[in-house]
């Protein structure tokens, strides 16, 4: 585990140009996910074939540990506190909802919203796409500020595109709580960051909003 990521990741001037700026008001990583870590270990196998459980019920309560003690931060940076809660889909056509909505439903209060991925973009797209999720439109009879919930942010292309259709639904803001901030040890801009975490202290107590 590392300590935690920034409190927005900022979009790249695609993403502000092609949304028209209707992007994610806060993002919020719990914990950098070097390529080589642990973390990064269990992002990818909670939800292989098969799954492994153990990274399940790690993740899960890392997730609850950061929304009991911080989802109170997140809601300041959105104008209130959030009042629906959506994952991304998985865009690999795994059938049924996304494994951390199946984790996460019967802890959460609040109503969950369903995003419908266009095919015509699979994993291997990074850019941001205004048609790449569907979403129904949100009554706007009382401000709706959803949260995503994500487990890797990489370029943040999926999640500012779901961001997007969601204040085209209808969102008055929307927050984003990431699992893990993913890095590459390959990548020469990653390089300083590395050096700065070398030695992390991961302090569950401190999230990205606070520092």
């Amino acid at each position: 585990m590392r300590t935690p990521g920034y409190a927005y990741c900022y979009p790249c001037q695609e993403h502000q140009t092609e949304s028209g700026g209707l992007l994610a008001d806060v993002v919020v990583p719990i914990s950098y996910s070097p390529r080589i870590g642990q973390h990064h270990h269990h992002l990818r196998s909670y939800k292989a074939t098969p799954p492994s459980m153990q990274a399940r019920w790690n993740l899960l309560a890392l997730l609850l540990l950061f929304l009991r003690d911080h989802l109170d931060c997140v809601g300041d940076r959105m104008g209130g506190a959030p009042t629906h809660v959506v994952t991304v889909p998985s865009t690999r056509g795994r059938p049924g909802p996304h494994v951390l909505e199946t984790l996460m439903r019967t802890h959460t209060p609040l109503p969950w919203l369903s995003a419908v991925p266009n095919p015509r973009y699979g994993p291997e797209a990074r850019s941001f796409h205004a048609d790449w999720f569907a979403v129904g439109q949100i009554d706007r009879s009382a401000p709706a500020r959803p949260l995503i919930l994500d487990d890797t942010w990489t370029t943040g292309s999926r999640a500012q595109s779901l961001a997007y259709a969601l204040k085209r639904a209808g969102a008055r803001s929307v927050g984003v709580v990431v699992l893990g901030r993913h890095v590459r040890p390959e990548h020469e801009a990653s390089r300083p960051l590395l050096s700065a975490i070398q030695e992390p202290i991961f302090d569950p107590s401190v999230c990205a909003v606070q520092r």
